[in-house]
Protein backbone atom coordinates (compact mmCIF):
# COMPACT_ATOMS: atom_id res chain seq x y z
CA UNK A 1 0.00 0.00 0.00
CA UNK A 2 1.50 3.50 -1.20
CA UNK A 3 0.38 6.22 1.07
CA UNK A 4 1.56 9.79 -0.53
CA UNK A 5 1.49 13.26 0.17
CA UNK A 6 0.88 15.64 -2.30
CA UNK A 7 2.50 19.26 -2.52
CA UNK A 8 6.32 18.43 -3.20
CA UNK A 9 5.96 14.60 -3.28
CA UNK A 10 3.47 14.06 -6.04
CA UNK A 11 3.44 17.93 -7.41
CA UNK A 12 5.69 20.48 -7.32
CA UNK A 13 6.13 23.10 -4.84
CA UNK A 14 4.80 26.56 -6.73
CA UNK A 15 4.58 30.00 -5.70
CA UNK A 16 1.02 30.05 -4.95
CA UNK A 17 -0.68 26.69 -3.43
CA UNK A 18 -3.43 27.07 -6.09
CA UNK A 19 -0.31 26.17 -8.91
CA UNK A 20 0.37 23.45 -7.39
CA UNK A 21 -0.88 20.42 -10.01
CA UNK A 22 -0.08 17.08 -10.82
CA UNK A 23 2.07 16.33 -14.40
CA UNK A 24 -0.20 14.46 -16.53
CA UNK A 25 2.45 11.64 -16.40
CA UNK A 26 2.12 11.26 -12.26
CA UNK A 27 -1.59 11.26 -13.04
CA UNK A 28 -1.16 7.89 -15.00
CA UNK A 29 1.44 6.36 -12.92
CA UNK A 30 -1.33 6.60 -9.69
CA UNK A 31 -3.84 6.03 -12.56
CA UNK A 32 -2.22 2.74 -13.09
CA UNK A 33 -1.16 2.29 -8.70
CA UNK A 34 -4.99 2.47 -7.80
CA UNK A 35 -6.50 0.22 -10.86
CA UNK A 36 -3.79 -2.64 -9.43
CA UNK A 37 -5.36 -5.70 -7.91
CA UNK A 38 -2.06 -6.03 -6.02
CA UNK A 39 -1.98 -2.03 -4.62
CA UNK A 40 -4.00 0.24 -3.06
CA UNK A 41 -3.49 4.36 -2.78
CA UNK A 42 -4.02 6.57 -0.07
CA UNK A 43 -3.05 10.24 -0.86
CA UNK A 44 -3.16 12.11 2.74
CA UNK A 45 -2.13 15.80 2.67
CA UNK A 46 -2.39 19.22 4.53
CA UNK A 47 -4.69 20.72 1.87
CA UNK A 48 -8.74 20.05 2.31
CA UNK A 49 -10.25 17.02 1.54
CA UNK A 50 -12.26 18.34 -1.27
CA UNK A 51 -9.23 20.20 -2.75
CA UNK A 52 -6.62 17.09 -2.75
CA UNK A 53 -9.52 14.79 -3.70
CA UNK A 54 -10.30 17.12 -7.57
CA UNK A 55 -6.37 18.06 -8.01
CA UNK A 56 -5.71 13.96 -8.55
CA UNK A 57 -9.50 13.17 -9.70
CA UNK A 58 -8.64 9.58 -9.55
CA UNK A 59 -11.52 6.85 -7.96
CA UNK A 60 -10.75 3.96 -6.35
CA UNK A 61 -8.21 6.15 -3.93
CA UNK A 62 -8.29 6.63 -0.32
CA UNK A 63 -8.14 10.90 0.51
CA UNK A 64 -7.31 12.01 3.62
CA UNK A 65 -7.40 16.15 3.92
CA UNK A 66 -5.84 18.38 6.71
CA UNK A 67 -3.42 16.26 7.69
CA UNK A 68 -5.99 13.27 8.41
CA UNK A 69 -8.72 14.73 10.07
CA UNK A 70 -10.84 14.07 7.19
CA UNK A 71 -10.60 10.71 5.50
CA UNK A 72 -12.94 9.29 2.38
CA UNK A 73 -12.46 6.76 -0.10
CA UNK A 74 -12.57 3.15 -1.12
CA UNK A 75 -15.90 2.80 1.22
CA UNK A 76 -13.91 4.54 4.41
CA UNK A 77 -15.03 7.54 6.04
CA UNK A 78 -13.79 9.27 8.97
CA UNK A 79 -14.36 12.75 10.33
CA UNK A 80 -12.07 12.87 13.94
CA UNK A 81 -14.61 13.53 16.59
CA UNK A 82 -13.59 16.33 18.08
CA UNK A 83 -13.03 19.25 15.51
CA UNK A 84 -15.15 22.00 16.09
CA UNK A 85 -15.12 23.49 12.77
CA UNK A 86 -16.97 26.82 14.28
CA UNK A 87 -13.72 27.11 16.63
CA UNK A 88 -11.60 26.58 13.20
CA UNK A 89 -13.34 29.32 11.12
CA UNK A 90 -13.63 31.80 14.01
CA UNK A 91 -9.46 31.22 14.53
CA UNK A 92 -9.69 32.10 10.06
CA UNK A 93 -11.18 35.14 10.96
CA UNK A 94 -9.00 36.62 13.25
CA UNK A 95 -6.18 35.58 11.01
CA UNK A 96 -7.68 36.87 7.75
CA UNK A 97 -8.39 40.78 9.70
CA UNK A 98 -4.35 40.85 11.04
CA UNK A 99 -3.18 39.14 7.27
CA UNK A 100 -5.27 42.21 5.39
CA UNK A 101 -1.89 44.61 7.02
CA UNK A 102 0.86 41.96 5.23
CA UNK A 103 1.67 42.16 1.76
CA UNK A 104 1.74 38.56 0.12
CA UNK A 105 -0.21 37.37 3.11
CA UNK A 106 -3.11 34.27 2.69
CA UNK A 107 -5.11 32.59 4.96
CA UNK A 108 -6.69 29.32 3.29
CA UNK A 109 -10.00 27.49 5.20
CA UNK A 110 -9.92 24.12 4.80
CA UNK A 111 -13.17 23.09 7.38
CA UNK A 112 -11.43 21.52 9.43
CA UNK A 113 -8.31 23.50 10.01
CA UNK A 114 -6.37 26.79 8.45
CA UNK A 115 -3.25 27.86 7.17
CA UNK A 116 -1.51 30.77 6.96
CA UNK A 117 0.72 31.12 3.84
CA UNK A 118 3.51 33.25 3.61
CA UNK A 119 5.58 32.07 0.67
CA UNK A 120 4.74 35.55 -1.38
CA UNK A 121 5.37 37.75 1.78
CA UNK A 122 9.22 39.86 1.20
CA UNK A 123 11.45 38.76 4.32
CA UNK A 124 11.13 42.63 5.76
CA UNK A 125 7.55 41.28 6.83
CA UNK A 126 7.86 37.86 7.12
CA UNK A 127 8.50 38.65 11.28
CA UNK A 128 4.96 40.30 11.28
CA UNK A 129 3.90 36.88 10.10
CA UNK A 130 4.91 35.16 13.32
CA UNK A 131 4.16 38.06 15.53
CA UNK A 132 0.30 37.55 14.32
CA UNK A 133 0.44 33.85 14.39
CA UNK A 134 2.00 33.98 17.86
CA UNK A 135 -0.44 36.17 18.74
CA UNK A 136 -3.44 34.42 17.38
CA UNK A 137 -2.25 31.09 18.79
CA UNK A 138 -1.93 32.70 22.59
CA UNK A 139 -5.99 33.04 22.08
CA UNK A 140 -6.36 29.19 20.71
CA UNK A 141 -5.16 27.31 23.38
CA UNK A 142 -7.43 24.59 21.68
CA UNK A 143 -5.79 24.61 18.22
CA UNK A 144 -1.82 23.97 17.76
CA UNK A 145 0.19 25.48 14.99
CA UNK A 146 1.84 23.13 12.84
CA UNK A 147 4.98 24.75 10.95
CA UNK A 148 5.76 23.75 7.16
CA UNK A 149 6.92 25.18 3.54
CA UNK A 150 5.97 28.75 4.50
CA UNK A 151 2.77 27.98 6.19
CA UNK A 152 1.22 27.56 9.60
CA UNK A 153 -1.35 25.41 9.95
CA UNK A 154 -3.80 26.05 12.89
CA UNK A 155 -5.40 22.46 13.67
CA UNK A 156 -7.60 21.34 16.44
CA UNK A 157 -5.25 19.94 19.80
CA UNK A 158 -7.30 16.42 19.22
CA UNK A 159 -3.68 14.41 19.79
CA UNK A 160 -4.14 13.69 15.59
CA UNK A 161 -1.65 13.68 13.13
CA UNK A 162 -0.50 12.44 9.72
CA UNK A 163 0.93 9.20 11.42
CA UNK A 164 -2.05 8.38 13.41
CA UNK A 165 -3.72 9.19 10.06
CA UNK A 166 -1.66 6.73 7.99
CA UNK A 167 -2.28 3.91 10.83
CA UNK A 168 -5.81 4.64 10.28
CA UNK A 169 -6.04 4.03 7.15
CA UNK A 170 -3.60 1.03 6.82
CA UNK A 171 -6.26 -0.48 9.82
CA UNK A 172 -8.89 -0.06 8.22
CA UNK A 173 -8.29 -0.81 4.15
CA UNK A 174 -9.76 -4.31 4.54
CA UNK A 175 -9.64 -5.00 0.74
CA UNK A 176 -5.45 -5.43 1.01
CA UNK A 177 -4.29 -8.17 -1.42
CA UNK A 178 -3.65 -11.39 0.87
CA UNK A 179 -0.51 -12.23 2.11
CA UNK A 180 2.50 -9.49 3.45
CA UNK A 181 1.63 -6.13 2.96
CA UNK A 182 4.13 -3.36 2.63
CA UNK A 183 3.46 0.04 3.09
CA UNK A 184 5.34 2.70 1.90
CA UNK A 185 4.82 6.22 2.92
CA UNK A 186 6.32 9.09 1.31
CA UNK A 187 6.54 13.03 2.25
CA UNK A 188 8.34 15.90 2.03
CA UNK A 189 7.19 18.37 4.78
CA UNK A 190 7.47 18.70 8.47
CA UNK A 191 4.24 16.97 9.18
CA UNK A 192 5.19 13.50 7.53
CA UNK A 193 7.46 12.94 10.53
CA UNK A 194 4.66 11.77 12.39
CA UNK A 195 4.22 9.45 9.58
CA UNK A 196 7.61 8.32 9.20
CA UNK A 197 7.72 7.70 13.27
CA UNK A 198 4.54 5.68 13.24
CA UNK A 199 5.39 3.71 10.50
CA UNK A 200 9.22 3.24 11.39
CA UNK A 201 8.67 -0.67 12.27
CA UNK A 202 5.71 -1.22 9.93
CA UNK A 203 6.46 0.03 6.33
CA UNK A 204 9.07 1.79 3.74
CA UNK A 205 9.35 5.43 4.65
CA UNK A 206 10.81 7.45 2.03
CA UNK A 207 11.50 11.66 2.43
CA UNK A 208 11.08 13.95 -0.84
CA UNK A 209 13.91 16.18 -0.69
CA UNK A 210 17.70 17.35 1.46
CA UNK A 211 17.89 14.48 3.39
CA UNK A 212 17.04 14.29 6.79
CA UNK A 213 14.24 13.37 9.55
CA UNK A 214 13.10 10.29 10.27
CA UNK A 215 12.32 8.26 7.10
CA UNK A 216 14.49 5.48 6.03
CA UNK A 217 15.17 6.83 2.92
CA UNK A 218 15.21 9.65 0.46
CA UNK A 219 14.60 10.78 -3.45
CA UNK A 220 15.75 14.16 -4.39
CA UNK A 221 12.11 15.38 -5.73
CA UNK A 222 9.02 15.03 -7.42
CA UNK A 223 10.86 13.44 -10.33
CA UNK A 224 12.74 10.93 -8.26
CA UNK A 225 9.67 9.93 -6.71
CA UNK A 226 7.86 9.48 -10.18
CA UNK A 227 10.69 7.25 -10.90
CA UNK A 228 10.17 5.09 -8.00
CA UNK A 229 6.65 4.99 -8.65
CA UNK A 230 7.26 3.99 -12.21
CA UNK A 231 9.27 0.78 -10.83
CA UNK A 232 6.57 0.47 -8.48
CA UNK A 233 4.09 -0.02 -10.38
CA UNK A 234 5.83 -2.29 -13.20
CA UNK A 235 6.31 -4.47 -10.14
CA UNK A 236 2.40 -4.69 -9.29
CA UNK A 237 0.93 -4.67 -12.46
Amino acid sequence: MAILDYDGTLAPIASSPDLAVLAPTVRATLSRLARSKRARLAILSGRALADVRRRVGLDAVVYGGCHGLEIEGRGLRFRHPRVRPLRVAAVGRALRVGAADIPGAHVEFKRLCVSMHYRNVAPSHRQDVHQLVTRIARGAPDLTVVGGRKVFDFVPRVGWTKGEAARWIVHHERTLPPGRTVVLYAGDDLTDETAFEALRDRGVTVRVGPRRGGAEYWVDGVAQMHHLLRWIVRKVD
